[in-house]
């Protein structure tokens, strides 16, 4: 949007109650932020983000969208228990704005994701060419090209939703902070998810007989959805004083979020998932860097765990069924110097993602020049594994118009089924880091 360059535009008013009590209410173009930890968009997932710029390498405060909402907030003060509790309410009741993925072509593309939608709906409009999509008969393990035109397979609709009162956003949060110090929260929110979701098996005509459905089961048709998804989660931090370290932790579970899957004829499943971060920061003296000043020293380990996970080996050794694994941790560590006055800061970002085998390693420095001026210059260095450990099935085997994309393999050539024929485009990519 034009308008984006905005981040904060509200009115705000405090009315005072008896005992200390207050309510606040907060109305305009903002960025409401719940999440505790960095980078990990566990719970901080009310506004949308632009990764159109920098892909996930700029700071979230930069690149969320601000949206126009409402914040209403019950400040009840402390009791016997507790120092402070708060009731917060915030309805986005702005058009969907989904995550900006950036075009084709552009530097730092997120999982190249522009350039798969426009291919994708080109091949829709204009038709195009699918190798390895069709069998030669009597022919083993040979496989043919095949030209289709428009309107038989690639991306057709995309089902972007408009403004109602049901496509709005609704969150509920209750926080407070213990007599000990311990800060907490617990969220609750129903919004529409920020990334799409390609629903296969949709209308098309087949390639062979000419014969059009309104589906084909694991046709690689497809059209483009953002589902409603339901949160509910929490976070809390506190010191650690024996370490002389601060922790954070967050966790959300989630229904309702849809990714691919080659093993249904829909090419998608619905997953519930449970997400959870907890990091530690400790202010550290290294005097070989800053004998006057502490280096920020700052770790977190990520875990995601999809429910219902459908992953298994097809006739033709290729894996089939959801390309994210059912099971990750990815951990991360920052180490952040601060030298002349803190106009200078140079830092090293370390992270490594467990099951893909994948690390990347990202310098940067950061120059402030004036109150108005900064300069950063930084790098990106990525080691990974083998890509085969990487491939996935991308149903191109998938033998949606049977027996004439049935292959040379086992099974019932009259019957789609995905046969495992795996590559690391298009899905793969989410295997790998």
């Amino acid at each position: 949007s034009r308008l984006d360059f905005i981040r904060e535009a509200y009115v705000k008013k405090t009315f005072a109650l008896d005992d200390q009590r207050s309510i606040f209410l907060k109305i305009g173009k903002q960025q409401v932020v719940w999440g505790r930890t960095d980078l990990f968009r566990v719970l901080d997932v009310i506004n949308p983000v632009d990764y159109s710029r920098n892909n996930i390498y700029d700071e979230l405060e930069d690149i969320r969208i601000p949206m126009w909402m409402v914040q209403a907030e019950y400040r009840m003060g402390g009791s016997e228990a507790m120092q402070e509790r708060n009731l917060q309410v915030v309805w986005n009741f702005d058009q969907f704005r989904a995550n900006n993925l950036g075009q084709c072509g552009t530097a730092n593309v997120i999982l190249d994701a522009g350039c798969f939608f426009r291919g994708m709906k080109n091949l829709w409009d204009n038709g195009g060419t699918v190798a390895n999509f069709a069998n030669l008969p009597g022919v083993p393990d040979a496989f043919l090209a095949t030209d289709f035109g428009p309107g038989q397979i690639g991306l057709n609709e995309v089902h972007l939703p408009s403004w109602k009162l049901k496509n709005t956003q609704l969150g509920v949060k209750y926080e407070g902070v213990t007599k000990n110090g311990l800060s907490f929260s617990l969220n609750a929110l129903t919004y529409r998810s920020q990334l799409p979701s390609l629903r296969g098996a949709r209308r098309g005509t087949n390639g062979f007989t000419g014969e059009f459905r309104d589906s084909w089961p694991y046709l690689i048709s497809f059209d483009m959805h953002f589902p409603r998804v339901n949160l509910i989660g929490g976070s809390m931090d506190f010191e650690w004083e024996a370490a002389e370290a601060a922790v954070r932790v967050e966790a959300a579970l989630t229904d309702g979020e849809e990714f691919a899957n080659t093993s249904k004829p829909e090419l998608y499943s619905k997953n519930n998932v449970l997400r959870a971060v907890i990091g530690i920061d400790r202010p550290t003296f290294i005097p070989f860097i800053n004998p006057r000043r502490t280096t920020l020293i700052s770790g977190q380990l990520f875990y995601q765990h999809i429910f219902s996970h459908d992953d298994e080996r097809g006739p033709m050794g290729g894996r089939i069924g959801i390309p994210d694994w059912e099971d990750n941790v990815i951990g991360t560590l920052l180490i952040k110097a601060f030298l002349k006055n803190d106009r200078l800061s140079p830092q090293i970002i370390f992270a490594h993602d467990f099951r893909a085998q994948a690390t990347v390693a990202a310098p940067q420095v950061e120059w402030l020049l004036s109150d108005n001026l900064k300069f950063a210059i930084g790098a990106n260095v990525k080691f990974g594994s083998d890509n085969d450990r990487y491939k996935y099935d991308d149903c191109r085997a998938c033998n949606p118009w049977p027996p004439f994309t049935s292959g040379n393999y086992g099974g019932d050539p009259t019957q789609a089924f995905s046969r495992g024929l795996a590559g690391l485009e298009p899905l793969g990519r989410f295997r790998a880091g």
